[in-house]
């Protein structure tokens, strides 16, 4: 069987999968009083002091510079994980001890993978596009900025580009995936090639959520990267481990899906703008 690691990205104490594949890091290290007493973010070439903003990418950034060998290489984080089983939904809340008092094994890399080229988080459906539901909780002319830079500097992936944002209403959420190590070098190229260039061309806002812009716009990145190289995506529903949420009815997606998708075809056909 081929070697797959997945990170799981923490900043704080708290019970996460540390058994292999699963390796906990602790994102933000170089700027955090707290040691979590695994895998820092801050070690080798990193960029663990931009976590405010980059949020997971640290992470992401680390096992680009630093990770050993690994044929398949996957992001989680410490109360989302995938769901490989083939319940209906697309976030499993689950109460930690019921989750960690369970074994939560893997399949086969190797044999996903002779079928799909990505795993993803099983996408929101949302009733506007990705550009409009950006612009209504963040700031929209951020995203405009991102498009230029990529219009200059990879202009290859401007057709993705475009239909992620304008013409498509699925979001794959988390910046969680596993692909194969030729495809996360790649990605990461282009990714960070692009974000950097977005940093020195944005201000991050000054509010601590708002301040996680580049974790925010790399989500919609990665669907990006996904659809420019074709890719066969495996959707998975994310378990989200958490004691204060309430479980929703997993068939509830089903519904949600159905008439969100209806209602985006609708100010699609009458609000083309």
């Amino acid at each position: 069987m081929s070697k797959t690691v997945i990170l799981v990205c923490a900043h704080k104490q708290d019970r996460c999968l540390a058994h292999e594949p699963y390796m906990p890091i602790q994102v933000g290290k170089a700027i955090s009083s707290v040691d979590l007493g695994f895998t820092g973010d801050d070690t080798g070439d990193n960029i663990s002091d931009k976590n405010r903003s980059f949020c997971e990418l640290t992470a992401h950034y680390w096992a680009w510079k630093n990770l050993g060998e690994a044929e398949y290489v996957g992001l989680s984080h410490y109360r989302r994980y995938f769901d490989f089983g083939n319940e209906p939904g697309n976030v499993h809340i689950v109460r930690t001890e019921s989750f960690f008092s369970e074994e939560h094994p893997l399949p086969d890399m190797d044999e996903v993978f002779k079928e799909y080229d990505i795993v993803l988080s099983k996408p929101r459906v949302q009733t506007r596009n990705i550009y409009t539901e950006y612009a209504r909780s963040h700031r929209g002319e951020d995203i405009l900025t991102v498009r230029e830079i990529v219009a200059e500097r990879s202009p290859e992936y401007l057709d993705a580009f475009d239909k992620i944002f304008f013409e498509n209403n699925l979001l794959a959420r988390f910046n969680m995936f596993i692909m194969r190590r030729k495809d996360f070098e790649e990605y990461s190229e282009w990714l960070f090639d692009t974000l950097f260039e977005a940093e020195r061309r944005i201000e991050v806002p000054k509010d601590p959520v708002q301040g996680r812009i580049f974790g925010y716009i790399s989500e919609r990145l990665l669907m990006v990267y996904a659809l420019h190289k074709g890719m066969r995506v495996c959707y998975k529903a994310v378990y989200m481990v958490d004691d204060r949420l309430k479980p929703k009815s997993r068939w509830s997606y089903d519904l949600h899906r159905v008439i969100n998708n209806a209602i985006f075809a609708l100010r699609r056909l009458f609000f083309r703008h």
